[in-house]
Parts: C-alpha cells; structure tokens; sequence
C-alpha cells in the first residue's frame, strides 16, 4: 500500500508535464529500511543522439527508462563533528545511455567536501557516486534532509530527491586550562581557572571534582555550544620552608562520558621563609619534668622527678647510635606509681656491638632465671654467623629477689632459616613469690645450662629449649617447644612447658601443652583445639598475681560474609581454678559463644553472646546451673578528629564464692578520642568495674588524658585515673600524672659553613622609594634602608633565595625581573645582589568577532606571557580587556581556548610592546574561517 501511494504521487506531476508538450518525465520511487535507501527513478533521455528533435524524443516515452539510486553504506545515525561519505549506487536501466548530474544541497551550516560527477550512465550499468561532507559539532539531534538535484549537463533541474540522515547525540565536552599562576608565595591560594566546554550537541549533566576548593555553579548542566568556568583555590602553607612544585587538576565526569577528562596545571610555591638549615649535627635529647600525685580519703603524697633522656646516631653515617636514660632522684614512693629511678645505656656499633650499661632487665632464655632488673652490663658481639653474649645483673630496688644474675650465651645461624644456641647462667633462689606451689629457696644456689634451636621458613616455625638445672641442693630438668606448620589450607601449631618439680628457674613444677588445628577456605574458617595449663611461676606479689589453671576444650567456626561483616560460632568445654589463696573460683563450665562484628569506615560494633553450664567446684553442691553473658561494644568516627565509643556487658552464673547463688551484674563503659587540632589531643573513658575473675568486687573507675604539643620542642601531658579500691569501704583513689618535656639537639659536630649577601634595591625612576621594603631569606625578614641598601648576614652555603614582599613595595612599581633571586653564598664571603624595579605597565583590547558584514564582541580568556612572566585576564560580553600592573617588555598574546581556531582565524602575528608607566591598546580581530577539508580517497567495501 506504502508503494502504491508513493508511485500515485509521483505520478501526477507527471501526467500534467504531459497535458502542457513539455517532455515527459515518469518517476517511481521506492524505499527500504534505513539500511539500504533506495530511489527508483523512471527518466526519459533528452539527449538521445537518435532523436533530432522534440518530438522525436517524446516518442521515447513511450519506452520510459528507469534510474535506480541506492545508498550501499548507509547507517542508523550520524555523528556530529566528523566527517562523512555516502556510496550512492546508480544503476539505469532501457535502452538509451544519459548524462547528467547530482548537486547535493545539504542542511544549513553543513560543509561539503566533495561529490563526484557522473558524466555518461549506460543502461543496465550501475556506478558508485561519492558524496563527503561534514556535520558541524553543534548541529541538534534528529533528523535532517539532504537534497540530491538532478540536472542535464547544461544544468537544467530535472528532478530533487529526499534522503533522511539521522543526526546521533553527541556528548562530548572539552576540559582546558584558563589560567594559572607559575608561581606563588608560601601561605597564598593557588587560582586556577578551568575551561569546560560543551563541544556536542545536547544538554550534558556533569560532575567535577579537584583537589583544590571549587567555585559554586547554579547547575552542574552545560549547554550545547557554551562555555563555563570553573575556579580552584588551592591553599598553601605558610609554614611550608622548600621549594616545592604543587599540581591542581580538574576531573569532569558524565553519565554519557566513557572516562573522565582532566586537565592539569603546575604552580611553583615559594617558601616565604626558607627554613635554617643546620650547621651542627645535632643527637636528639628530651629533657622531662615528671609529677605524680596519690589521694585517698586519709593519705596524701606526691613525687616529683626529672629525667634526661636520648636516642640517635652520633655520627653522620650512622654507625654510633647511642640510647640513654636518667631518672632521678630516688625515691619509694615513686614504685606506687609503678616507675622508679633509672640509670640506663645503650650502645650499638654498626649493628655488630652492641654495650648494655646501668638498669636493665635481661631476658636470656623462657626456661631461665626470672628477670632481675638491676645495675649490670651486657654485650652482645656479632662475628660472622656467631652471635656472642656476657651479662651481669645485680637488683637495687626490691628485696623479694636482690641476688645478682651472670652468665654467657653463643648463638650461630647455621643457615638464615635455622639458628642454634647454648647459654649458661648462675644466681641464688629468693623468697617465697606469689605462688603458693613454689617454696622459698633462699639458699639455693647453681646453674641453668640451655640448648636452643630456633628455625623459620616459609609455613614451618621450630623453636625449642632443653634446659637443665644443677644447684647445692637439686639437679633437675625442664623442656619447651612451639611448633607450627602450614599445608595449603590447614595450619597446625602446637606447644609444650615441662619442668621438673625442683627445677631452679622461674618456671617450677609446671605443665602446660596446647593443640589447635585451623583450617581456612575464602570465607570461611574453622579451628578446634585443647588447652591444659598448671604453670607456677616465681613472681614478685608487689606487681603481680598468680596464674590460674585451667583446660580448654573448643570448636569453632567463622565467616565473613564481606569485608564489614563477621561471625564466630564456638563451642567449648573448660575449667578454671584460682591460685590465690583464699580461692575466689573453682569451676567447670560447658557452652557456646557466638559473636558478630562489623567494620564500617566511620562505625564500628561487635556483640558477643554466651550460653552455658556452669558448676562451681568450692560449694557443697555439685549440679550445673545456666549461666549466660552478652556483650556490645561499639565506637564511631564522626570526623577526623573525634570518636566515642561505648560498651555494655551483662553476666549472669554461679562461678564466683562458696555459695553457688547465681548472680547478675552489669558493667558499661563510654570513652571519647578528640584531637582539636594536631597539637591538643584528649582522650576520656568511663569504666563501671571489671570482672570478678579478677576480683569479685566492683570498682568504677574514670580516666582522662590530655596531650598538648604547641611545637615540636614542647609537649606537655596530664592523666588522670579515679577510682574505688577494691576490697575496701569507702576507699575511692585518684591519681594524677603530670610532665613536661622539652626535646632539642645537642650539638656534636659544626657540618656548614655561612656567608653572606650584601644587596641593593634600585629603579631608573626618580620617584622611586627604596625604603622599607621587606627581603625575605634564610628564615630573616628584613627591611631596606632609605638608600635601598640592605645586608644578610648567617646565610646557609650554597643556593639561597631571595625574594621580595610585594605589599611593600611602593604603589606603581613591579620587580623588573622574575623573583625569586637565587644566590650562590660561599664560605667567608659576602655575595652581590642588584634588584631593579620599574613603574609598572598596562595592556587594555578588544576583541571582535567579524561575521559577514557584522561585529560582534567575544567574551573568551586572554594571556599575555614571554619567556619570564605570564598574566591572564577575561574579557567582558562587549570582548574589551585590560591587563593592569605588568612587568614592561615584549609580549605574546593568546587565546585560552583551543576550539576557537577551528571557527575563527586569529591573526598570525599578535604581539605587543609595552613601556614602564605606559599604557598600550590593542585590538584582536577574529574572522569566520572557511572550512577546508581535502578529501582522501577511500576504498570503500560495499555490499548488497
């Protein structure tokens, strides 16, 4: 039916040609899908060469000849901005050859490039005809006509055809730099002024991002064919002592962009201060002051103490490093504050020798003697593989263990995995510590001899000792091992504490092994194990508290859903006995614990939860009783320099006394972290109590600390804990800390010289005044004299620069030159220095837009630069400019916009010289610019 209406209308003006004796032309048109165009045209041939007249050619008529036109390389849509060519197929089809044209008239603002001509058609040939032009960038989504005229070869219109191109959306922006300084001073913004322009042609939604501080915009919307622009400030820091070279970008983003678009700029910060540099090298040193204060409801006291302390290399090739501390004077008080007095040293030579001198708690061997912090020495010598030790101890401070520790050890590392080791060590027993499986052997005294293998590799950990003690009154022994190892997913580790029942090291008559095999597959993991531990250990009562026994039994399995959350499933099975005489827990216990935990960027929140049975072992009773417990504990991020966190736990058993009730306590917690700046840092927590496997009482406690550092040589410090002791009736505690440290460096050895700079600030102009104007170097701030003279004295050797404050300078004037000054200072002597300065210049234009007989101004970004300065200004709506207060002398000028000159001609020469003081006009004409496309021929692949 299509057809059939398309061939009635083309039918009509056709048989009217006829009725009037003007040559009869029939054309019957067809079309297909957008994939394949079609014109079907029916033609009588005029220019038969049989025919000798006009009447002789309407006789063709009666035989129409048919002209076939097929477009073989056509496409859904076009886009804009590009170049395109139509493969027009001719076929004609009867008896006679033609000759004729095709003029193609294309939409407005279209260019064409080039269209072939067809000169003779023979019947029942076909040709390809190629017709190139270009889609300008802004032309609108849709769909647009393109014209094919037919003319003869006189030119004569025979016929028009139709052909819809349909024009695609293109999206597509351009990201340019306007303008950005080349340099600032240190503690001045970096402006930028970024481009973006929509070179498409529809309504583009965007987003930018940059690292500097971005002007507002009414609507992040850009229209076809227009710019904005955008502003970034950047700040820098005036603190800031180097020379530095600061990036600033913008980021533009669509929905229709496939990636983002950047655009960058560099901008040189000059410190205006340059930082000292240091003659001396210098060792790090803190000097403290320290404050410690006890309340209670009937005593008072309080200490006061200094320390010295140090730690840095002595030399500049770091080969002496020094550790040292002094605190003094000595006081008892000061151990309820668990510190004490202490004269401690340090030194390590090449991390070959390394020389412990003073208050050292030496650790040797797990299986050896306790430690025993005291006056003593210890060296530690590296030969090759051999790893060299001698020490001696001897305790000042507490009588519980006050006999002196010797002994030697040698290491060797037979390989970088597997290390061996014997040492030996002699000393006395002491009295009785806090564990009552342990007698008092103040009389003893002997040897503990200790073989040791220690081996590393990749999923294999070896470490044991064997160890034997030989005294006055036993000979016994003692072994450890701690194993672990690796295969694919699993991983089993293992240990093993035996000691003998007289044997002579602060570990005696004790047991403890450990099995745990852990198994772990992407998200999840799996681990079961058992646990037997009856270590007596040789403590001092003044700092600590008898371990318990206990024996675990476990299974557990865990998965972690992502990266925020996390869950533990465990079962287990254990019991546990105080060591503390009287007995506050002696019990068995079976359950299962679950637990959760999220981990956000700002939140985080675990919940732990416990069902059990639980019998206690010291009352008369022997069933199980439920016990539960559940616990919360979270904290949040509400900016980068505060935090709260709060806790919650409520339990609920039958474990603690001899009276096998069940009770119920609850303990809270809330705590806060708040850094106000980076000097003052607070830090608060509220505590209701503790748990009763401590002690079976409650305690509340509050803590508070306070850190302020006004610069990096002063820090002061204060902590705060109040309390209810445990185990007495109204018996609430505070201690307080105080300290101030003042750190500086001891200088060892003078490393730089220093010199001088003797400078001059000067200018051709008369009216010039030179006075007070302020230099800035080397960390000196000075002013010129009134002859302009000035002197810098303490100059580091070397490259120094020198600049110029420029709201001092007087009003009218710039520097001739671009600051900053650099000047070679050399040792003993005084360097020269000339600035000039000159009455400043102006630059005003206009540019203008000349479109046929019209113009019309041009609102654009314009720069002014030669090889030393730069300068960009924006012109307004009528296109006039100024540039105000510019260094005299020769400039180039330029248009900040690159698709400009695909529209425009700018002139080839735009420069202009400006005199100081003086005022220059120039004018910038941009012309339309006639698009010239050379078109390169292409071989096409056409199919039917």
């Amino acid at each position: 039916m299509k057809n059939f209406v398309l061939k009635l209308i083309y039918a009509l003006p056709v048989c009217l040609l006829g009725h009037t004796g003007i040559a009869n032309y029939d054309f019957d048109t067809t079309m297909s899908n957008h994939n394949n165009i079609t014109r079907h045209t029916k033609l009588e041939n005029p220019y038969d060469t049989k025919s000798d007249s006009l009447k002789d050619k309407r006789k063709t008529t009666d035989k129409a000849i048919a002209l076939n036109i097929k477009i073989k390389n056509s496409k859904k849509n076009y886009l804009p901005g590009q170049k395109h060519t139509l493969a027009l197929e001719l076929e004609l089809e009867g008896e006679n050859a033609m000759i004729f044209n095709i003029e193609p008239k294309l939409p407005k603002d279209w260019k064409l490039i080039s269209s072939d001509k067809i000169s003779e058609l023979s019947p029942g040939k076909s040709k390809i005809v190629l017709l190139s032009f270009f889609i300008p960038a802004n032309t609108s989504p849709g769909t647009e006509i393109i014209t094919l005229k037919l003319t003869d070869k006189s030119g004569k219109h025979l016929r028009s055809e139709d052909f819809k191109i349909v024009v695609a959306e293109n999206y597509k922006l351009e990201v340019f730099l306007i303008s950005n300084p080349e340099s600032v001073k240190a503690g001045e913004e970096i402006i930028t002024i970024f481009g973006i322009r929509n070179t498409g042609n529809v309504l583009q939604e965007i987003q930018i991002s940059s690292n500097g501080l971005l002007s507002e915009i009414d609507m992040p919307l850009v229209k076809p064919d227009s710019l904005i622009t955008i502003t970034s400030s950047r700040p820098t820091n005036a603190k800031h002592y180097y020379l530095i070279t600061l990036s600033t970008y913008l980021e533009v983003t669509g929905t229709n962009i496939n990636e983002s678009l950047k655009s960058y700029a560099n901008t040189t910060v000059f410190p205006s201060k340059i930082k000292q540099r240091e003659a001396f090298f210098r060792f790090p040193i803190r000097a403290s002051f320290n404050y410690n204060s006890y309340t209670a409801k009937d005593i008072l006291f309080s200490t006061i103490s200094a320390e010295l302390a140090g730690d840095g290399y002595l030399d500049e090739k770091k080969q002496h490093h020094l550790n040292f501390l002094l605190r003094a004077p000595q006081q008892q008080t000061l151990k309820r504050f668990g510190v004490t007095d202490q004269y401690s040293l340090i030194y390590d030579y090449k991390n070959q020798t390394t020389i412990y001198l003073g208050d050292h708690a030496y650790f040797i061997n797990r299986l050896g003697f306790d430690n025993r912090y005291g006056m003593g020495f210890r060296i530690d010598q590296r030969v090759k593989r051999w790893i060299f030790t001698a020490f001696y101890s001897n305790p000042r401070l507490f009588s519980y263990n006050d006999t002196p520790l010797y002994g030697v050890q040698a290491k060797y590392a037979v390989t970088k995995k597997l290390q061996l080791g014997i040492s030996l060590s002699e000393s006395k027993g002491t009295i009785r510590g806090v564990s009552n499986k342990i007698d008092a052997n103040p009389d003893e005294q002997g040897q503990i001899a200790t073989v040791s293998l220690d081996y590393k590799s990749k999923n294999t950990h070896l470490e044991t000792e064997l160890s034997g003690s030989f005294t006055n009154l036993y000979t016994d022994y003692a072994g450890f091992i701690n194993y672990s190892q690796s295969y694919k997913k699993f991983t089993y580790s293992g240990n093993l504490t035996l000691t003998g029942e007289n044997y002579f090291g602060s570990i005696r008559n004790s047991l403890q092994y450990a099995n745990n095999l852990f198994y772990k597959n992407k998200k999840w993991n799996a681990s079961i194990g058992h646990i037997v531990s009856r270590v007596n250990q040789r403590l001092n009562p003044l700092f600590y508290a008898a371990e318990p026994y206990y024996e675990n039994s476990y299974a557990l399995l865990g998965y972690r859903f992502n990266q925020k959350h996390f869950v533990t499933i465990r079962v287990d099975q254990r019991k546990r006995e105080d060591q503390l005489e009287p007995k506050s827990y002696f019990y068995k216990e079976k359950g299962i614990t679950y637990r959760y935990l999220f981990s956000g960027e700002r939140f985080n929140f675990s919940f732990n939860g416990r069902l059990a049975k639980t019998r206690n072992l010291l009352s008369a009773t022997s069933n199980y009783r439920d016990s539960y417990a559940h616990s919360f504990n979270a904290s949040y991020l509400i900016d980068s320099g505060l935090s709260i966190r709060v806790g919650l736990n409520h339990n609920y058993n039958n474990r603690y006394g001899l009276s096998n009730l069940s009770t119920s306590y609850t303990r809270y917690s809330l705590g806060i972290n708040y850094s106000m700046s980076k000097a003052i840092r607070i830090n608060a927590s509220y505590n209701s109590g503790f748990s009763p496997e401590d002690t079976y009482l409650r305690r509340d406690f509050l803590n508070a600390n306070i850190s302020y550092k006004p610069s990096k040589n002063h820090l002061f410090e204060i902590r705060a804990n109040y309390y209810e002791n445990a185990g007495s009736v109204n018996r609430r505690e505070l201690l307080a800390f105080g300290k101030y440290t003042y750190s500086f460096g001891a200088p060892i050895k003078r490393i730089l010289e220093q010199g001088g700079i003797d400078g001059k600030l000067y200018s051709i102009h008369s009216d010039f005044e030179s006075e007070n104007i302020k230099i800035i170097a080397a960390g000196q701030r000075i002013t010129s004299k009134k002859n302009g003279s000035f002197r810098l004295n303490n100059l580091p050797l070397g490259t120094n620069y020198i600049f110029l404050d420029h709201a001092t300078l007087p009003e009218g004037f710039v520097e001739a030159k671009k600051a900053p000054y650099e000047v070679v200072v050399t040792q003993n002597k005084i360097a020269d220095l000339n600035i000039e300065l000159v009455k400043a210049a102006t630059v005003r234009g206009k540019i203008m837009k000349i479109i046929s007989r019209d113009t019309l101004g041009y609102k654009g970004y314009i720069k002014l630069n030669n090889e030393d300065f730069e300068y960009a200004v924006e012109s307004d709506v009528a296109g006039n400019f100024i540039f105000k207060n510019i260094v005299p002398g020769n400039y180039k000028i330029a248009l900040s916009n690159t698709s400009i000159e695909s529209e425009y001609q700018i002139p080839t020469t735009l420069n202009v010289q400006v005199a100081p003081g003086e005022e220059e006009n120039v004018d910038i004409r941009l012309k339309t610019k006639d698009r010239k496309i050379k078109f390169k021929t292409t071989n096409f692949n056409l199919s039917n």
